[in-house]
């Protein structure tokens, strides 16, 4: 979640949040704001020191009554005192603009990373490969992938099955809905960006195979 009465820096964040796979929302005010908070209940939050009509660290500091989602406060601030205030009132980092959106990005990962280590609950493990479902990432050795909202909820069908084949219509009506106007071949376009992302060689998938008039299946062997 963005809180910024900068449009476009709303819509900068936005766009590097959904370009790495992750659900983002924003608000311009602090009042809309903590409407949002509670409704959209964010895993992680972007928020400017100087709001309109608010103290943006004032807005921290009533945010934590409801989340305890990493803050991260962006601003064009840069004295000692605001920074520590900041951090001081329930902030766990501070940018300061102009930012590099590719820091802002490894930042914004780095921290779901800390906040997900201990859910043992919330993670699939299976044998080179493990789904963390806060994150909404997978895990191959020391490598973290985020992937999309679907890209996601289609790989844990497919692990929650694994080494048995799912049939397309499963994934199409599981993912989209039967009342929907998309086509089932979205599924194979969703397939092949996750390979992409997950596959060492996506022309030749080792993790997610084929079968042919059947449907896809996941593949998880042990190493050992």
């Amino acid at each position: 979640m963005v809180v910024d009465d900068d449009p476009h820096i709303c819509e900068i964040v936005q766009a590097y949040c959904e370009r790495e796979g992750f659900l983002c929302a924003y608000s311009y005010s602090g009042a809309e704001a903590m409407k949002l908070l509670k409704s959209f209940e964010p895993d992680l939050i972007v928020l400017d020191v100087m709001l309109a009509n608010e103290d943006g660290i004032d807005w921290c500091r009533n945010a934590r009554s409801y989340t305890n989602a990493p803050i991260m406060f962006l601003s064009s601030r840069e004295e000692d005192e605001v920074k520590i205030n900041a951090l001081s009132y329930g902030g766990d980092d501070y940018v300061t603009k102009p930012f590099s959106p590719g820091v802002l990005m490894a930042k914004i990962k780095a921290h779901l990373r800390r906040v997900s280590t201990g859910r043992r609950e919330q993670l699939l493990e299976l044998p080179g490969l493990t789904l963390d479902y806060y994150a909404q990432s997978v895990i191959m050795g020391s490598e973290t992938v985020f992937l999309s909202k679907k890209e996601f909820s289609l790989l844990t069908y497919m692990a929650q099955n694994v080494n048995r084949v799912v049939s397309v219509d499963a994934l199409f009506q599981l993912i989209w809905g039967t009342e929907t106007l998309e086509d089932t071949r979205t599924v194979a376009v969703h397939i092949s960006n996750l390979r992409k992302k997950i596959e060492v060689d996506p022309a030749n998938p080792e993790r997610i195979v084929t079968i042919r008039g059947s449907g896809y299946m996941l593949v998880a062997r042990s190493t050992k």
